[in-house]
């Protein structure tokens, strides 16, 4: 499993022999292995080439390009809750499920 770092920029700090767009796709194939490439909002799982990575903060909300703002998502999940604020757009598709919600909530918190 590839190590979980809080930016792509880790990676080049800890890695020096790889390039910037190496690190990055290191950095998004970590994010999802480390939630087994399962979607976070429907629980879906997808193979990790099918999955997309949401910004739990939308970018156009000020969310940034950070381990702790990424989570992965299917595509149809992704263009779904678009610049919604994750929670609200989750219950309201899905439902109230407390294992999802906090496992994004952890993974947010902790990061």
């Amino acid at each position: 499993m590839t190590p979980l770092l809080p930016s792509p920029q880790h990676y080049l700090q800890n890695l020096i022999t790889m390039t910037s767009p190496d690190a990055k796709r290191l950095w998004r194939r970590a994010i999802k292995e480390h939630f087994n490439c399962t979607c976070v909002y429907c629980g879906n799982n997808y193979e990790i080439h099918e999955l997309t990575l949401d910004h739990v903060k939308a970018k156009t909300n000020g969310g940034e390009d950070l381990t702790s703002n990424l989570v992965p998502a299917c595509r149809a999940c992704n263009q779904g809750k678009g610049s919604s604020h994750w929670l609200g757009w989750m219950r309201q598709s899905y439902g109230r499920n407390h294992a999802r919600e906090q496992l994004i909530l952890n993974h947010i918190i902790l990061w």
